[in-house]
């Protein structure tokens, strides 16, 4: 039976479909405008009921609006170590967004608010969630972020990050924010490639650094990543946070880990497929393991699965630690 060959994806081609969907919503809030007047009107008489309210009623509301408010206020006051080094505008900009995001927790909501999939469910990056019409606005405001990130723990959609971005198109200024140019990256290349990488490697395709920042003359999407929802031990605007496979568990992640330790544990919840794919994008054809990378991934996953099946529950020991990473370069992984 013939294949259908599959057609890689552009980051280009995505923007066009964005800008489509974009088209489509403006017409559909065209045929909305009946209903926003009726509420409208319904508003007005909400305001002439608001005026019948007793005082003691009206004391009451300010008084349980403010113990909120207080309760919002005080969610950043304990932050994460990793949001050291940053400026006050910079944590004011990331305290804002964790409590504009708070409603997103429950991935449903975002799904109502225009949030769709994108990409691969990565490692150390979950499911990036993208907001195409906030992608297209030139802005970047910390209450409405174009991106969310998704991790499965406990069986369910957890937030763990989230992302801002904007559509890269020639000529056009940079959205005014409060991060440096290297704090961001671009993602050009094809979809596929993009959404599996573990370190947002070269390769040409990712554009780091102030020049490329200032200069953009490619049509891609640029990306800031900030885990205001999860503490990233490698900072809080880095594109990767390899706690999740721990999070995944429930584990923390122990001192001594390693990156091999944290790619091998990764298979015990996500399986070989993404590092499968990301073998055949990205490796050299007759690199790596003899009997080739997708036997010697299987062969890895069977042996952490069973160790997990059988091992007792707490925190990782040192000896867990170190079989795993010893594990990942016994099968040849290195470079994955």
């Amino acid at each position: 039976m013939n294949r259908m060959k599959r057609v890689p994806l552009k980051f280009a081609a995505v923007i066009d479909w964005f800008r489509f969907q974009r088209q489509r919503a403006l017409r559909a809030s065209l045929s909305a405008y009946s209903a926003v007047r009726c509420l409208a009107s319904r508003r007005a008489t909400v305001r002439a009921l608001r005026r019948t309210i007793p005082l003691v009623a009206l004391i009451s509301v300010f008084g349980l609006t403010a113990d909120a408010q207080a309760q919002h206020d005080m969610s950043c006051e304990h932050a994460f170590p990793s949001w050291r080094g940053l400026s006050e505008q910079q944590i004011d900009f990331l305290c804002r967004s964790r409590r504009a995001t708070e409603t997103y927790r429950r991935l449903a909501t975002a799904v109502a608010d225009g949030f769709r999939a994108v990409g691969a469910d990565a490692p150390a990056m979950g499911r990036h969630w993208v907001h195409t019409e906030r992608l297209f606005d030139r802005e970047i405001d910390a209450e409405r972020p174009e991106i969310l990130m998704y991790a499965e723990v406990n069986g369910r959609d957890s937030l763990v990050g989230i992302g801002f971005g904007y559509a890269v198109t020639p000529g056009e200024a940079v959205p005014a924010n409060p991060f440096h140019p290297d704090d961001w990256h671009i993602h050009a290349g094809r979809l596929d490639m993009e959404s599996h990488r573990t370190d947002h490697e070269g390769h040409n395709l990712h554009g780091r650094g102030a020049a490329a920042y200032e200069s953009e003359t490619r049509t891609g999407v640029s990306v800031l990543h900030g885990w205001v929802w999860t503490e990233n031990p490698g900072g809080v605007l880095e594109p990767n946070n390899w706690t999740l496979p721990y999070i995944r568990l429930g584990l923390s992640r122990p001192e001594g880990a390693t990156p091999e330790t944290d790619r091998a544990l990764s298979l015990a919840t996500m399986g070989v497929d993404f590092f499968i794919v990301r073998a055949e994008l990205f490796t050299e054809p007759g690199s790596g393991p003899q009997e080739g990378w997708a036997e010697a991934l299987r062969g890895a996953e069977n042996e952490v699965k069973r160790w997990w099946r059988a091992r007792p529950e707490g925190p990782l020991s040192s000896s867990e630690v170190e079989w795993l990473g010893r594990l990942w370069i016994r099968f040849g992984l290195n470079g994955l």
